[in-house]
Formats: structure tokens, sequence, C-alpha cells
């Protein structure tokens, strides 16, 4: 480790008291054979004075090129999988290792097969302790498995390093600030594990604006019709059937669906989380945007809650890019379950953005007359409207169509529903 690794040396004997009397008696023995011309004598002591200088030695440049690093096999995972953590301990010196003491910070929420983790008095931290060698430019590798047990950010780190000569003398410690993270994605379930139908879960869509056609790009062919216009026709394969075919454009915009996440599951934010609705309806939002871009759907995510890192809430506008659904799993992922505001004001501002006619999912764990009203204004206006509520509260809100409502009650966990997804 080196001072830009962010390492912080602290050395010092381990009893300053003992190394002093030590070095006097040494030194006095030594006087005392010299005199008495005793060899055994002076040669003890010139041993007990060649102990101190190496551990003197081992004070100053113990930690000098030591480089302590992590790596994951993979740095995103679901629920259930098994990472593997390597640790990396690289002595580039001369001066070997004898022992280096690891004190690592590993968060809780993970399960660590056959470590035993010592408490910590940070919240939600635990305590890696483990114990190296190793030789002059050596390099020790250790693997260590990691089963990701729910959705999070989990951060390792800092780490604090110690080591000190083979006598037991000194000791001389250094910390890294350098820190790595690991992101298990929300629980990603089929659709008919929520009880929903695997064809039209959002239920039946309202007739919407036609789309306008693409000239640029031909979808296929299909018989003439009365009033086409003439470029529309396909010269060719009307030459090849002997009857008039015009060409079939495909749409310049595709369906878009937009899901809001509610992270409030009561009705007072004072009251707190219900950790259990909660993950069933994140793992509820990753399954349903999962579902939306495997029907070729433009999917967007509107969260009203904090990320790790500083973002007040999550927008993520529709989109049909390949990395969209990466990107939907990391926010996700990185969700704080906290709140200041409601759903139906995230609903409000960002619902002008959105395209005419865009199908608007709402997941939450309690539905508020405010919820219900701002929903009943977004139908009006054109859209197709989906409300998934986990809670208790039954959403006062008739389904009709382009209007579907779907209520699940505390007898639904996800604990039961991923056990149906392996069954």
């Amino acid at each position: 480790m080196t001072p830009d690794d962010g390492a912080r040396p602290d050395t010092g004997w381990k009893d300053p008291e003992r190394v002093r009397y030590l070095l006097g008696g040494a030194v006095a023995l030594f006087l005392v054979a010299a005199l008495l011309r005793q060899p055994l004598l002076a040669l003890l002591a010139m041993a007990v004075a060649l102990a101190i200088g190496v551990a003197l030695l081992w004070r100053r440049y113990g930690l000098e090129h030591v480089r302590y690093t992590r790596s994951f096999s993979r740095s995103r995972a679901f629920p259930g999988e098994e990472v593997l953590l390597e640790i990396t301990v690289e002595n580039a010196k001369l001066l070997p290792l004898p022992w280096l003491e690891v004190e690592d910070q590993f968060p809780q929420g993970l399960e660590f097969p056959g470590l035993s983790l010592d408490p910590s008095p940070t919240p939600k931290i635990d305590i890696f302790r483990t114990f190296f060698a190793a030789r002059p430019y050596e390099r020790v590798r250790r693997r260590y498995p990691v089963v990701c047990e729910r959705r999070g950010y989990y951060r390792f780190g800092p780490v604090q390093l110690s080591t000190g000569d083979v006598f037991g003398f000194a000791t001389c410690r250094a910390s890294q600030d350098a820190v790595d993270a690991l992101i298990v994605y929300p629980r990603v379930l089929p659709v008919t594990a929520f009880g929903l139908p695997a064809k039209q879960p959002f239920g039946d869509e309202k007739p919407v604006k036609p789309l306008l056609e693409d000239p640029l790009r031909v979808a296929g062919v299909r018989p003439y019709v009365p009033g086409d216009h003439p470029r529309r026709v396909h010269w060719r394969a009307s030459a090849r059937t002997g009857t008039l075919q015009s060409k079939q454009y495909e749409p310049s915009a595709l369906p878009t669906l937009a899901i809001f996440l509610d992270v409030n599951t009561f009705e007072h934010f004072w009251q707190g989380i219900d950790p259990e609705a909660l993950e069933l309806a994140i793992s509820a939002a990753a399954s349903l945007a999962a579902h939306g871009l495997e029907e070729r759907r433009q999917v967007g995510l509107y969260v009203n809650a904090p990320l790790v890192g500083g973002q007040r809430s999550v927008r993520l506008a529709p989109s049909r890019h390949p990395a969209q659904l990466g990107k939907i799993l990391e926010a996700l992922a990185l969700l704080i379950p906290y709140t200041g505001f409601r759903v139906e004001t995230l609903l409000a501002n960002e619902a002008r953005r959105l395209p005419w006619g865009a199908t608007v999912v709402v997941i939450t764990g309690y539905v508020t007359p405010a919820l219900e009203e701002t929903l009943a204004r977004l139908y009006r206006a054109g859209h197709a409207v989906a409300l998934l509520a986990f809670g208790e509260r039954a959403p006062d809100l008739p389904a009709r169509p382009g209007f579907t409502v779907h209520r699940f009650g505390p007898e639904v966990s996800l604990e039961r529903m991923a056990a149906f997804r392996l069954g």
C-alpha cells in the first residue's frame, strides 16, 4: 500500500517501556561482556540489539509498497446468486511480511459461507478479520463466496492493515479509504407470478391515436386498397402477383409504458416503511419493465425515492435501448426506502412529458384518494391506466376498458412468488 492509495500509517511500539528496558539492558550487557571479555554475553547483547533494530526496520517500512485490493467475479447479481470475492495482498518490496492482519468492513445483508464476522459499532457493518504472510515481491490471493440474499447496494471497506516484526516488539498500522461495491438487482419474476395474465398484463388498452407510418421502413406488402397513393404501390410485387400490391410501412412510434413506483406503504410518512410490501412493489416494477421491453415497448421508470449517491428521485424516460433494462434494474437496486412526497405529485409532473395514449402503470403500497383522482384525470386525458396496489386498503376505483386495477392482499409475499417461479 502506498500513500497514493489513501494509506495513513500509524506506527508504534506495543510496549515502549519494555523496549527501552531491553535496549538499555542490551547496551549494559554488551559493556559488561566487553569488560569481562565474555564473548557469549557480548553475542547475546548483540542479538538483543539486532532484534530491536529489526523491529525498528519493520516499524518504518513494514507497510511500504503493500497493496490490498478486492475484486468480484461480477459486480451485479440477482438475489440467490453467488459471487466470488477475491482479496489480494501484494508485498512489492524486499522486506518480507511475517504477518499481516486485515480488518475489512463488510456490509450486512449478504451471506458469507464459512466466514465468521465480528460485530462493528457502525450500523449494518461487520468486521472481517484475517491474517496473511507474504515473502518479498509475493502476491497472495484468497477467494470467498458471497451469496446475494436481497436487493441493495453493498459497500465494502475501508480496511485497516497491521503488521510488525517477528519478535512482537513493534506494530505498524495503515488504513485504506478505497471502497468497492456490489449491486444486487431486485427479483425479476414472470408477470404470471403476480397473478397477472401473460398477455395484456396491463389490461385492455383503450384505442389510441393511429400511429404515423414511416415511409423509409417497409414492413411488407398488402393488397391495394382504393385511395392508396400511387407512391405506395409496389410495382415489382404487383408484376409478380398479377394484382396491384401496396407497400406496408412500420409505425413511426412504438407503444409507451411508463411505470410509476411509490415507496410509501402507509398513509403518513412518519409511520415508516413496510419492508416486505416495498420489496414486493420493487420486484413488480422490475418484472413489468422486463415484460414491457420483451413486448417491444418503450419503457420508462419514475420513483419518488432517492438513490444512493444523492439523486432525489428516479426519472428514466421511456426507451427501447438495449441498455434500458439494466438502467432500470440498477436504479431499483440503489433505491433508498425514504420519500418526502407523494406519487401523485410525481405523476402530475411527469405525465405532461408522456406521449398521448401512453400506458401508465402505478405500483403502490397505499392508495390515497388524491392518487385515485390523479389516475382518473390521466384516464380522461387519453392514457390507459393500470394500478397495482399492495396493501390493506382497497382502491375505490371501478375497473373499466383501459383502466385496470389489481389488488394484492397481505397473503402475497415475495418469497412465495419466488418459489412459484422456481417451481
